[in-house]
């Protein structure tokens, strides 16, 4: 199951729930807060997917755009070698030229799709966190209203 099917069963479930008083198996949540939250966590999650997403096809767009160039040079180059074939280490310069042009930009996307994968796992995990602790917080306040002495009405 997705965070987005949880956050939405998360959300049914405060929209469907009744407080009911005097029953200590009931919890009470503070509803406003605990959809503020969870608004907040609809908020910056999909910034954060989409912003990798977005990296993720920059460094795509810029592989493709050096392939294209170091195809361009090559082509370039090897053109000139025909004119020029007492030259070849033109050719052989051009060749060079564009394959450390490629190990460069690879490296570089190599280094973004790191960064990139360990910004959305950081995401991850204090959106975790921020869960967790809410759910701590839930079950605090279960535990309030477990701990609550019978009133003399419910005896």
């Amino acid at each position: 199951m997705s965070i987005y099917d949880l956050l939405d069963e998360m959300d049914d479930l405060i929209d469907n729930s009744k407080a009911i008083p005097l029953a200590p198996h009931k919890i009470l949540i503070d509803g406003d807060r605990l959809k503020e939250l969870l608004s907040d966590v609809r908020q910056n999650l999909p910034k954060e997917m989409t912003r990798a997403r977005t990296i993720d096809y920059d460094c795509e767009r810029i592989m493709k755009e050096a392939n294209a160039n170091a195809e361009e040079i090559i082509r370039a180059a090897e053109e000139r070698a025909k004119a020029l074939v007492a030259e070849n280490a033109i050719v052989e310069e051009a060749k060079r030229r564009a394959h450390e042009i490629l190990q460069k930009t690879k490296t570089k996307c190599d280094d973004t799709k790191e960064a990139t994968a360990s910004y959305v796992l950081h995401s991850l995990i204090k959106t975790e966190d921020s869960l967790r602790e809410l759910l701590e917080e839930i079950e605090k306040e279960r535990a309030n209203w477990d701990d609550r002495p019978a009133s003399p009405r419910e005896n």
